[in-house]
């Protein structure tokens, strides 16, 4: 717990707004739900961007971690693509609204990625002599949760477009 206290009192502010907001978009996912089409992709979004970000600021230090990232982005885009699935997802096209059912998927997903990110940035601090090889993984984590949401992205966009199977129809309580 000593060990700790240091790591938490270095974090900077805005990593525990982010924790915040990934535990909560988790927790509400966990019952069924209601929800504008706008909020299904604000988590997609924070680690597409998390995921170009830390490509951006990594690259320019070490441009040999752009493989590692690349076939890491691949990978997780694979998983989501073959994973992912929507059913029991309905949509009211004339409001704008889905309801979802509830899952701890989310819960789980978020908080794992952010605990490899938050475990990796804390090693790389203690340990400076070992931020190369930690930097490979990182970038792996990256990666891969860039890939994961962007392949969950193009699936829901695809399910909704009634190219899964779905009818495309704009009836209320529809698939998306």
């Amino acid at each position: 717990m000593q060990a700790l206290l240091p790591i938490l009192a270095n974090t900077p502010w805005w990593v525990f707004l982010l924790f915040a907001l990934l535990l909560g978009l988790g927790v509400q996912s966990l019952p069924e739900h209601t929800v504008g089409l706008r909020r299904v992709f604000i988590t997609p979004a924070i680690f597409i961007a998390w995921g170009m970000v830390a490509l951006g600021l990594a690259a320019r230090a070490a441009p040999a971690i752009i493989p590692a990232w690349g076939l890491a982005a691949a990978a997780g885009c694979a998983l989501a693509l073959s994973s992912v699935r929507f059913d029991g997802l309905r949509a009211d096209r004339s409001r704008a609204m889905v309801h979802l059912p509830g899952s701890t998927l989310p819960l789980m997903r978020n908080m794992v990625i952010f605990a490899a990110k938050y475990g990796l940035a804390a090693a790389m601090a203690r340990r400076p002599e070992a931020r190369d090889q930690l930097l490979v993984w990182d970038m792996a984590v990256s990666g891969a949760a860039f890939g994961y949401f962007l392949g969950w992205t193009a699936r829901l966009l695809h399910h909704r477009s009634g190219a899964a199977g779905q009818p495309a129809v704009s009836a209320a309580a529809s698939p998306l």
